[in-house]
């Protein structure tokens, strides 16, 4: 059903104005591709993103059966990561509540009421504003005290966007080399195998030098991550699938740098993947503080487009490990 809601949903006519532009480029006609999508679509569930971004257009249906589409994540989702056992990691506010071990910052939402909402802004003069759920770095801002011009019009704000705040994080001065713009962080995907926790992918997500979020769905860009040594290995990609050597802002080269606190990291998202083992996968987001690492926020349905972009291969084996385990 909900593979149904996405398809419906699909902005048909700018996805033909992509094949359109896409087909100068490889020579293939566009009213084929978007017949081949349909199909596509039927046999493996595969979304006009999907198509895309992973280059569907140039691979066999065997080959493209191997990946984690719209469909077959969805499905996975629903019985492996169920909404229901999921309410202290999809709502951002109990997040925080059921996991303060690990985010180590300080929150307010209008529950807490105007007078906790006053406390928070004496302490904090930078902040963080985000929605109680929301996805992909929408609707994420850094807002000053300066930018509160009434706190009781701010305080029905909150409450009638359903928004929350979130203590201002000082990136790790290594690491912000990388884009001391946005906090750069580090999405490790952990999962449960009879029983333990695994971590099973990492890849670096880092800002693009305009932006104060560094979501690969915002304009930043990924590089994959060694999981033994913690260092970045090969060049960055774009949500566009432009790759790029070094950062575009600062200079900096991505392969080979190393990520501060790597151990810590790795200990850090492992204990927090048994905090409710019933999830059996979770994409943690992960920044790194002048204080060390802490969780920014927990994904119950992780998209696989980053990881599937970056190894550019098909990785529902990934998955299908939880299956066999499970069963």
């Amino acid at each position: 059903m909900e593979f149904l809601t996405f398809a419906l949903n699909g902005n048909y006519k700018r996805f033909y104005n992509n094949l359109k532009e896409l087909s100068k480029k490889n020579g293939k006609n566009p009213t084929l591709m978007f017949i081949d999508a349909g199909i596509s679509s039927v046999l493996i569930g595969s979304g006009l993103t999907d198509y895309l971004n992973y280059k569907f257009y140039d691979k066999s249906l065997k080959t493209r059966s191997k990946y984690v589409t719209i469909r077959y994540g969805s499905n996975f989702y629903k019985k492996y990561s169920p909404k229901e056992e999921a309410t202290n990691l999809r709502i951002k506010t109990n997040f925080h509540k059921y996991y303060s071990e690990y985010t180590k910052r300080e929150y307010y939402i209008p529950e807490f009421g105007i007078d906790k909402l006053k406390d928070f802004l004496k302490k904090n003069k930078i902040f963080m504003i985000k929605p109680t759920d929301g996805l992909a770095g929408t609707n994420v801002k850094k807002m000053t005290i300066d930018e509160v011009e009434d706190v009781n019009k701010f305080y029905d704000y909150l409450k009638e966007h359903k928004m929350f705040l979130e203590e201002f994080i000082v990136q790790d001065a290594e690491w912000g080399r990388l884009c001391p713009q946005s906090v750069n962080t580090i999405r490790a995907m952990t999962r449960i195998i009879d029983g333990n926790p695994e971590l099973f992918y990492a890849a670096a997500r880092i800002g693009n030098g305009t932006a104060v979020v560094d979501n690969f769905h915002q304009g930043g860009v990924g590089v994959r991550v060694d999981m033994n040594s913690g260092t970045l290995v090969g060049n960055a990609i774009s949500k566009d699938l432009e790759e790029v050597e070094v950062h575009p802002a600062t200079g900096v080269k991505f392969d080979g740098f190393k990520i501060p606190y790597w151990d810590d990291i790795k200990k850090m998202v492992l204990d927090a993947a048994m905090v409710n083992p019933a999830v059996k996968v979770v994409g943690w987001d992960v920044a790194i503080s002048d204080k060390g690492p802490l969780l920014i926020e927990a994904n119950r349905r992780p998209g696989f487009d980053l990881v599937q972009v970056l190894e550019n291969k098909g990785t529902k084996y990934m998955l299908e490990e939880v299956k066999k385990s499970s069963n």
